[in-house]
């Protein structure tokens, strides 16, 4: 079945509002269920992201397929179908496998490299399929990203030095405030950057407070990385004692606004950091203004990283040869096995049709000897076999191309295999 991917992605939205394509965890399953319920969708996985949101689906049809993807994929995120494509990017059969192999392994990322994605990826991956909306033909594909996202960082230094944005964030507070790991942190979020962030908090020596909407989930991690646990409604009381903040939250609503500046110690030498990996914002920016305070948000903290960007580029060809290769060759098994399936299917047909024929006029075969009967059995099977011959040659000739896709999903849609 044809593949096709979807993705919207923060870089390529110049200034646009990426908050409005952003699906959180706690709306990732019904969204699925939306998307996957929609005519002619086989399987499918959705990925979403602090930078990105992407779908990876099978579906029943290319022709017309692509159309019902945008209305398909429109309708789960709730924006209009031309505003979406006006901001989106479609992928499709080697270009989509391709794609998530580039994201898998930190390309499209935009702190290069980083490892934070290939858990999002096996997350997006692992809950599709736990549901029911990944099958047998995507299963396959985000295996062999995870493989590969994982031979990219064990063979090449494209994760070398900052790996993520959760370190990159920390880095700039211990830089911009040059306390000494002698600092007082609180970390707003508990999810997979707000967990790497109280780790590498607690591991710079600082005193670090941990909360979230879970108490309990909170109360976990702060338990893992030697933090405090304290209840979120209560994180403002905090503030006056706080060298950094930072917050890493899917809510849509702002946690600190302008009226919240006062609570800030005016002067504290150096500045209050905050750093907002929230998405959307998690801090009111109206606040990036406030003199006594230094905010930094997603977009700041990735500007940090650009010169250990600069040392990684020179390993993304390294990667980019194990990405051409690792893609050649599963388009190349995925095509073999469909070519394999859909001429089964073929001679599976002329064979239902042919002994069908023979059913029909079996009572006019009746005087005939059983030589007679072999003989007229030979010839129709034969007369099958030389009909499909040719045809069946040209689809094996072509294997691996993109003539040989087209050859095949003709031969689907014509006789309706």
């Amino acid at each position: 079945m044809p593949l096709v991917a979807i993705g919207i992605d923060r870089e390529s939205l110049a200034g646009k509002d990426f908050g409005r394509y952003f699906v959180s965890e706690e709306e990732m399953l019904s969204r699925l269920k939306v998307f996957s319920s929609a005519q002619g969708v086989e399987e499918t996985v959705l990925l979403c992201t602090c930078a990105r949101t992407e779908v990876f689906a099978e579906i029943t049809k290319f022709h017309g397929g692509i159309e019902e993807m945008w209305a398909n994929l429109a309708h789960t995120l709730d924006v209009d179908r031309d505003e979406l494509i006006s901001v989106a990017k479609v992928y499709y059969e080697r270009g989509a496998v391709a794609h998530l192999l580039r994201v898998a392994s930190g390309l499209e990322s935009e702190l290069i490299g980083e490892t934070e994605i290939l858990g999002q990826v096996r997350r997006a991956f692992v809950r599709s399929h736990d549901s029911g909306f990944c099958g047998p033909g995507l299963y396959g594909l985000f295996r062999k990203a995870l493989e590969v996202g994982k031979k990219a960082r064990s063979e090449t230094g494209i994760a070398r030095g900052i790996t993520s944005s959760a370190h990159a964030a920390v880095e700039l507070f211990s830089e911009t405030c040059a306390l000494g790991g002698e600092g007082i942190v609180m970390v707003v979020g508990v999810g997979e950057i707000g967990s790497k962030l109280a780790e590498a908090l607690s591991q710079g020596g600082y005193t670090v407070y941990v909360t979230s909407r879970t108490f309990d989930k909170a109360a976990k991690v702060a338990s893992s990385v030697g933090a405090k646990a304290v209840p979120l409604r209560d994180f403002k009381l905090y503030i006056p004692e706080l060298n950094g903040l930072f917050f890493a939250t899917s809510t849509k609503e702002h946690l600190l606004d302008l009226e919240d500046a006062k609570l800030f110690d005016e002067d504290r030498d150096p500045k209050t950091f905050i750093a907002d990996m929230g998405v959307p914002r998690n801090v009111d920016p109206l606040l990036d203004s406030v003199d006594w305070l230094t905010v930094f948000d997603l977009d700041g903290v990735n500007a940090f990283v650009k010169e250990a960007i600069e040392s990684r580029q020179q390993e993304a060809g390294l990667v980019e040869a194990i990405i051409e290769a690792e893609t050649g060759k599963f388009v190349d098994m995925k095509n073999s096995g469909e070519a394999n399936a859909t001429l089964a299917s073929l001679y599976a047909y002329a064979e239902e049709i042919r002994l069908l024929e023979l059913a029909r006029f079996s009572g006019r075969l009746d005087g005939l000897t059983e030589s007679q009967k072999k003989a007229v059995e030979s010839l129709t099977y034969g007369i099958v076999q030389k009909m499909l011959h040719r045809p069946v040659v040209k689809v094996k000739e072509h294997s691996g191309s993109k003539r040989g896709e087209r050859l095949v999903e003709d031969l689907s849609f014509l006789f309706d295999l």
